[in-house]
């Protein structure tokens, strides 16, 4: 039996690293101070400056203020989006609207 290297670790640069682990940082501490976004269910990966966003949030709002979060912060290079809802059926009214926006 030989020893077999771990690819992935392999290929990831120290820099890359260190970046990922920042950018997690940052992206942590954005919800944390954010009154709109409940990180409880929020599951946060970052490879490669990709953000990855699973879990469940409360609504349509609070998955838009996740994800403008993720993008405001320098050295994200794309984010998958894959929150879900936990009341998808939410509808939020303007206030000088009366109709309904989806």
């Amino acid at each position: 039996m030989h020893y077999q290297s771990n690819t992935e670790n392999r290929s990831r640069s120290p820099g890359a690293f260190v970046s990922d682990t920042v950018l997690m940082a940052k992206i942590k501490s954005k919800f944390m101070s954010d009154d709109m976004v409940d990180p409880e269910g929020i599951d946060l990966k970052v490879r490669h400056g990709v953000v990855y966003l699973d879990g469940w949030v409360a609504d349509a709002y609070q998955r838009r203020i996740a994800l403008d979060l993720v993008k405001s912060i320098d050295g994200v290079g794309r984010v998958v989006n894959r929150l879900r809802l936990t009341n998808p059926g939410t509808v939020f009214l303007k206030p000088d609207v009366k109709t309904p926006v989806f």
